[in-house]
């Protein structure tokens, strides 16, 4: 196994065992878990296309697909791979903090009670979405690891895509529970993911 899947597979599979955790933990953590989930089978479709996506990659890598994103040595080893790394735990510390800051209304269902609260500090003034934004990153940064163009759009593309059809599942479901008031949210924070762009 090259340097590029070692390293890959060296930062994926503890965060996936880490959100295996969570899943775990937090799947209907203190919202009742008798308030059906209402995520449409997304969670299910997260982890399928994550694992496929992840399996495809170091499989395309490990036999040659695809055509290298940086071939200097020099820019490899010294500047794409500590960028890569430094995207990875950004988008690792993004989705700690914006769960921690969620605190018990964080779930991996999408559920909603009589009593929650509708969260707009911390992370949540600036993007609706940070959970799913430190997700995004530090996916990135996986695939980035892999240095590979091929790879790269095996992995962010579906991922990118499913994360996209989950938030705007979720967004309706926020929207029915909050009425007004997420309306005036999103007026408030109009980015889902990306401050100032997205």
């Amino acid at each position: 196994m090259d340097l590029d899947s070692s390293l890959n597979m060296l930062f994926g599979i503890p965060v996936a065992l880490m959100e295996v955790y969570i899943s775990k933990k937090k799947y209907s953590s203190t919202v009742s878990p008798e308030t059906p989930s209402k995520d449409r089978g997304t969670i299910f479709m997260i982890w399928l296309i994550i694992l496929c996506a992840q399996i495809s990659s170091i499989h395309c890598t490990r036999l040659g697909y695809g055509s290298k994103i940086i071939l200097n040595k020099h820019i490899k080893y010294f500047v794409w791979i500590p960028f890569s790394i430094s995207l990875f735990f950004i988008g690792l510390l993004l989705r700690i903090k914006s769960i921690d800051q969620l605190g018990k209304w964080f779930t991996t269902a999408i559920r909603t009670t009589d009593n929650q609260q509708l969260i707009d500090v911390g992370l949540y003034r600036k993007m609706r979405h940070p959970s799913y934004a430190g997700v995004f990153l530090y996916f990135f940064g996986l695939s980035l690891l892999l240095n590979n163009w091929l790879t790269f759009c095996i992995t962010m593309i579906p991922i990118s895509s499913v994360f996209y059809y989950r938030i705007h599942i979720e967004e309706q479901e926020l929207k029915k529970h909050f009425g007004k008031r997420y309306e005036e949210y999103k007026q408030k924070v109009p980015y889902m993911i990306i401050p100032k762009v997205f």
